[in-house]
């Protein structure tokens, strides 16, 4: 439960500091202080945490609305970058940002 709580708290800061940096090929967030910056140091939580800002952030990013028109709805990869303050460097964790719950893109 305290790790989800750390999840919610994290992504909610996030959203509230508007983090996000939206670049021409995807989307990114750098974790590089905080108290559960231990915790995040982990990738299966990183990926988690990724994971439910996709889900958070759905339909408030510009451009992933169904509103939007065709051509300018993308759905770009959402990157969570973390620093391990122990070993002095990043990991970074890449999610795909479906427009739609459950989206498939197929080649």
């Amino acid at each position: 439960m305290s790790l989800h709580r750390a999840i919610i708290r994290q992504g909610s800061s996030i959203i509230d500091k508007q983090d996000i940096r939206t670049l021409r090929g995807h989307r990114v967030v750098v974790l590089s202080q905080g108290p559960d910056l231990a915790l995040f140091a982990h990738p299966g939580v990183l990926s988690r945490l990724a994971l439910w800002l996709v889900e958070a952030l759905r339909d408030k990013l510009p451009g992933t609305t169904a509103a939007s028109s065709r051509s300018k709805r993308k759905s770009l990869p959402f990157l969570v970058a973390c620093l391990n303050e122990q070993a002095g460097t990043y990991i970074v964790v890449g999610v795909t940002a479906a427009l739609d719950f459950g989206e498939v893109r197929k080649k």
